[in-house]
């Protein structure tokens, strides 16, 4: 019986020792690995063709929610090179109410030779919204490792749905 209170107090000793090693008490010192690095915004990507939004909506919300959701529809890509891990920008602004939404798009060579790329919804009060439509602009840009530039930009109608 002392034998295995010797075996159970070694046990407990190591895993005391080893938790206190690679816990916050001794900074620097870790056992777990770093993970790989993603390399975003390599390589390169050509894009052919572009398929633009030409209107936007604001919609009212359902069952007298004082709100308006914004409803941007995808803008669909054709790519003719995607090499690497390029990224992709998604912007929409809307100047007269000093918005604008931007969600990326991290590419890969699985990604296909068509992407659609979608803006995340916002929302908007009551008070903010005080017309009928509103003038907007969409642009889709590149992030690779030719550096950051502009593909496409389109002025759209935004029109609020009551």
């Amino acid at each position: 019986m002392e034998r295995t209170r010797a075996v159970s107090t070694s046990a407990i000793a190591i895993i005391l020792g080893v938790t206190l090693l690679s816990g916050p008490l001794v900074p620097g010192v870790t056992l777990a690995s770093e993970p790989e690095p993603v390399a975003l915004q390599t390589g390169n990507v050509t894009v052919s063709v572009i398929e633009m939004p030409e209107r936007v909506t604001l919609e009212a919300g359902s069952y007298g929610a004082a709100s308006y959701y914004l409803d941007a529809p995808p803008a669909r890509v054709h790519f003719t090179n995607l090499r690497g891990q390029p990224t992709l920008v998604y912007e929409l602004t809307i100047e007269d109410l000093g918005y604008t939404r931007t969600t990326n798009h991290f590419l890969d060579e699985s990604t296909g030779d068509t992407y659609d790329l979608t803006l995340a919804s916002d929302t908007f009060t009551d008070e903010e919204i005080e017309r009928a439509r509103y003038n907007g602009t969409v642009t889709v840009s590149k992030r690779d490792g030719a550096g950051h530039g502009v593909v496409a930009t389109r002025n759209v109608t935004i029109s609020v749905v009551e």
